[in-house]
């Protein structure tokens, strides 16, 4: 259907099947197909040829027939473009997540796609275009949507499906930079903790396609459930990644419903008890702060303008610092022996930390001129915007 519709642009299309780029005499014979079109503007290979299985299961055949598309297609290509195609613009290729961060039962296929980063990585050392896009799982077309039941959002990787549109327009960003490698993928959000949107049961029984945990035996293995390899490889890593929860692959085959259960109790427990520690480190840290505040008495001064015991060195340009809005000079003491130069605190005054619009802090500020001398260098720890503002004109 598209190839009709750039038919009825004018669009001359040719389509050639049959022939192998990884082949010198059949790669010869596309660019020079292509050459007799026109002037050869760009080289696009987006081929991608899937042989998953774990590492110990790969075989020289499943190298052979990953690297056939994609790495030796790309390296005749490079090679033969040289000399045929003078006015190359754009040379591309698609490489994958798989092979900048890695996928569990892919090995030849990420290797397939570091080769083709490889050589585009040497013909932009050699003054030529290259470019490699890693790209995540791809939405609408190719075979994610062939994976797809019913348009059901698939996590791949660690990816969801980026959608063709998004693609074209990260494509249009990439061609007009200079790196050789880049990446476009939409993350998928990490779902940690019995808390969030989904546990480590809910997440596995999504996997299995389990709608409903009480239709099923909560004892009997996933692998007698019909885990297939796939459904394997896809729960340990989502395990690993999410949850940090390192399994076998005979441990997957031989894990059950009860026992991720038991994980999922195991995390709510550890989840509400960093929760009371967090709690009590703040209250904590709060009283340590109101008792270095009120330590020294001494310290504390009622004026507006309080001026540091710092280093003094007369030659710096002076430095004003500014607390929060209920802060004080006293808090940067720690701070002031590592000053090089004279330095004055703008504190709002113990007897006037009652409750205050920005516009009174502006007005109660205001007439503090003398301690400013016109010379402001660094501004520390938040500070209200309109009370900066008219500063800056005093």
């Amino acid at each position: 259907m598209k190839v009709d519709r750039w038919k009825s642009y004018g669009v001359n299309v040719l389509i050639i099947t049959g022939a192998d780029a990884s082949n010198r005499k059949d790669c010869e014979f596309i660019l020079n197909s292509a050459e007799k079109q026109g002037p050869v503007d760009a080289i696009f290979n987006l081929a991608v040829v899937l042989k998953d299985c774990i590492c110990k299961n790969q075989t020289p055949e499943s190298f052979e027939e990953s690297f056939r598309a994609k790495a030796r297609a790309t390296k005749m290509l490079d090679k033969l473009s040289r000399s045929l195609c003078l006015k190359l613009q754009h040379f591309v290729v698609f490489s994958s997540v798989s092979c900048g961060r890695g996928n569990a039962g892919q090995t030849n296929y990420g290797m397939a796609n570091s080769v083709m980063e490889r050589i585009c990585e040497r013909r932009v050392a050699d003054g030529l275009p290259g470019l490699a896009i890693q790209w995540g799982a791809i939405g609408e077309v190719g075979l994610i949507a062939d994976w797809q039941d019913n348009n059901k959002e698939l996590v791949i990787g660690g990816t969801l499906q980026q959608k063709i549109s998004s693609c074209l327009e990260k494509l249009e960003h990439f061609l007009l930079q200079d790196c050789a490698v880049v990446s476009s993928m939409v993350v998928a959000e990490k779902r940690v903790g019995a808390y969030g949107a989904a546990n480590i049961v809910e997440t596995v029984a999504n996997i299995m396609g389990v709608k409903d945990l009480k239709t099923v035996a909560q004892q009997t293995s996933l692998a007698e459930l019909g885990m297939d390899s796939m459904m394997a490889v896809e729960i340990k890593q989502t395990l690993e990644r999410d949850y940090d929860v390192l399994l076998t692959a005979q441990d997957i085959r031989n894990l059950n419903f009860a026992k991720l259960m038991e994980m999922r109790d195991k995390d709510l427990e550890r989840e509400k008890a960093n929760n009371k520690n967090n709690e009590e480190a703040v209250e904590i840290a709060g009283i340590h702060l109101f008792i270095r505040f009120i330590s020294d008495n001494n310290d504390l001064s009622t004026d507006t303008c309080v001026e540091l015991e710092t280093r003094m060195d007369p030659r710096r340009i002076k430095v004003f610092l500014l607390p929060d809005v209920k802060g004080c000079a006293q808090i940067f003491n720690p701070l002031a022996s590592k000053i090089r130069s004279t330095a004055a605190v703008l504190q709002y005054g113990i007897t006037q930390m009652g409750p205050m619009s920005i516009s009174e802090y502006a007005d109660h500020l205001l007439p503090v001129r003398i301690c400013v001398k016109n010379k402001m260098a660094y501004l520390f720890n938040f500070f209200l915007t309109k009370v900066f503002i008219e500063l800056k004109n005093v």
